[in-house]
Formats: structure tokens, sequence, C-alpha cells
């Protein structure tokens, strides 16, 4: 499982999920995004039906990706915790792997529930940002003694990019199309979404 946002999606979200089915032979991964989640900045969330479809075309050319709509059914506030344990229903003979970032990777033990999060999935994240890869390992020995987690860390960084990058490009007028798949850049451009305008 890889949630998040995607608001929007980029090549960040489409790198690490290819990167972590190749590194680990994942048969599948459902990319979730979620129904509503306040962000740090108070950025208004695009609306899911939005969300859902960029992230439909992103993940279209990733293979073994499966865009979910799990928690946009659910609505209101999902709970990681919560979509694992229906995921986990859905495929009862699978192992279950949570793909995070490293960023909400050193934030884990706030998540609501993380306990359970430790005992259904392996979590599987990348060094990323302002995160080195033994910040990484530091918080994985840290996880591993207290939750007796299962962690695994890949330390080739992906693509340095974020949702906020896109989305102040957009704002400010700039070119922000080399860092999102086309088919995502143009479905921004033609529904003028995040205060994007046409030029003359």
């Amino acid at each position: 499982m890889f949630g998040g946002s995607f608001n929007p999606v980029h090549f960040g979200h489409t790198g690490i999920v290819s990167r972590m089915i190749e590194e680990y032979n994942l048969d599948k991964v459902y990319v979730v995004p979620t129904y509503n989640t306040p962000l740090k900045d108070n950025t208004p969330m695009l609306s899911p039906v939005h969300r859902y479809n960029m992230c439909t075309l992103a993940f279209s050319s990733v293979d073994k990706s499966i865009v979910s709509d799990i928690e946009i059914i659910r609505q209101g506030r999902s709970f990681t915790v919560d979509t694992l344990k229906e995921l986990i229903l859905q495929n009862p003979e699978s192992e279950m792997h949570l793909i995070i970032g490293a960023d909400s990777f050193m934030q884990l033990e706030l998540w609501y529930d993380v306990k359970t999060i430790f005992e259904l999935a392996t979590i599987l994240t990348v060094s990323r940002g302002e995160y080195s890869a033994d910040e990484l390992y530091e918080k994985r020995k840290f996880y591993e003694e207290k939750f007796q987690a299962r962690v695994h860390i890949t330390e080739e960084p992906i693509l340095a990019v974020s949702s906020t990058q896109v989305r102040n490009l957009i704002k400010d007028g700039k070119d922000f199309t080399h860092l999102l798949p086309k088919a995502v850049s143009d479905y921004i451009i033609t529904n003028g979404l995040y205060g994007y305008e046409q030029k003359d």
C-alpha cells in the first residue's frame, strides 16, 4: 500500500512505487489517495475525484500498480491502519507492505494505532530530502526495539520533488510540467487546477 494526498501526484510518487516494486519484487501496489487530509500549510485540498483521476493517469504506466478509491468511498477521515486491514481482507494470502516517504517514516510513531500498523505490515521507506540514511537507520532501530517493527530502507534517493513545489510553480505562473507525467500536467492545464491560468 502507498497512500497519500497526491495533491498533485508527481514523478517522486511514481518513482518510489516503481523502485519498491523492483527492489522488493512486489506483486502489486495499491496506490490510495486520501479522501481528505488537512495540509500543514493550510492549502485547500483538491477534490478526491480530481486527485484520483490524476493518480490513475500517473500510474497507468507503472506495472503492478493499482489506484484504489477505497478511502474515497469510505469518506471522512481515514486511518492507514483501517485501510491496511481492509486490503488484507481483500488479499488474505498476501504479505502486506506499507510504502512511506522519509518524512512520514520519521513521524510514524505519532500515527493512529501505529502498533497495529507495525504488526500488519513491513515498512518500506527511502532516504529523501532533509533526512539522511543514518537518521533513518537510527529511527528504524527505535521502531524495532519499541514495536518489533519490520523495516527496509532504500538508501538511493528518489527524485527530490514535492507537491508543494508543484503547486507553488503553478501559482507563480512558472513551468511545472517537467515534474509530472505529461498526462497529469495536461489534466491540470485542461481543468485549470491549482489556479492555473492559460497564457495568451
